[in-house]
């Protein structure tokens, strides 16, 4: 084996060292009820996000201790700097309050209506003087967030995506916002024998609202970069080796 080979091999063995002998126990804050992404599930956290938490521990050492609650007061904790928050999209706003990690999932937020009410959705100008169900508390980029505070079109805000849909189909929205594409719609349905009933009276609209990147980020007043540089490293490792699909890939199953 040749000198250079043995030297890069070493390097790696004593980042790994360095890595294990910085870990820390860290509070992760999260949604309790954004299936697939990240939900509470027989009390535990589940979902991709919480998949990926696990693997990166593995890697880094840290450990992730997890804590769910509804969005908006997920959100607020985190920016008390109660703990960090997984599954945060960035806005201008919120890259001045919190460091970010790179991003881990990329979440499609479609724009969901009953097929006897379907419109046509090319740009948010189509939004116009509709009601539209979403989370509270969330964040839809800097462009979408523009258009709800100009009054483009009314949100009404909710917790769960399920009552969304319910909210729908008793004619109250014009159209909800369901994150995750396809399979976050179809994991909202699974289980809610009511929502399933009406499977075919649905329609998702061709285009997405937004690509929304989703990531791990810290309140800047916790000062976390080496943990976020721990964690970014594990990505990084974990994507170039294919185990990121994977866990995203057997998560939405």
């Amino acid at each position: 084996m040749g000198r250079f080979r043995w030297r890069a091999i070493a390097a790696l063995i004593l980042l790994s060292i360095g890595m294990v002998a910085k870990a820390e126990t860290l509070e992760i804050l999260g949604d309790d009820a954004y299936t697939p992404v990240i939900f509470s599930s027989n009390g535990k956290p589940d979902g991709v996000l919480a998949r990926i938490l696990a693997r990166v521990e593995i890697l880094t050492g840290d450990h992730y201790d997890i804590r769910l609650a509804p969005w908006k007061r997920t959100y607020e904790l985190a920016l008390r700097g109660e703990g960090g928050v997984i599954g945060l999209s960035m806005t201008e706003e919120r890259s001045n309050l919190f460091d970010y990690s790179t991003a881990i999932y990329d979440d499609n937020i479609q724009v969901v209506t009953l097929k006897s009410r379907q419109f046509r959705f090319s740009k948010l100008d189509d939004l116009k003087g509709k009601v539209i169900g979403g989370v509270n508390g969330a964040s839809y980029g800097d462009e979408v967030d523009r258009a709800i505070e100009s009054g483009l079109f009314t949100m009404d805000r909710d917790v769960s995506q399920a009552g969304r849909l319910r909210k729908l189909l008793a004619g109250r929205l014009d159209a909800a916002f369901i994150g995750n594409g396809q399979a976050g719609f179809e994991a909202v349905l699974s289980g809610v024998d009511e929502l399933m009933a009406h499977r075919n009276d649905f329609a998702i609209l061709p285009r997405p609202l937004t690509r929304d990147p989703l990531h791990l980020a810290f309140a800047k007043s916790l000062g976390k970069r080496e943990a976020l540089e721990r964690f970014d490293a594990a990505i990084e490792k974990m994507r170039k080796s294919g185990e990121l699909k994977s866990i995203i890939s057997s998560a939405l199953k």
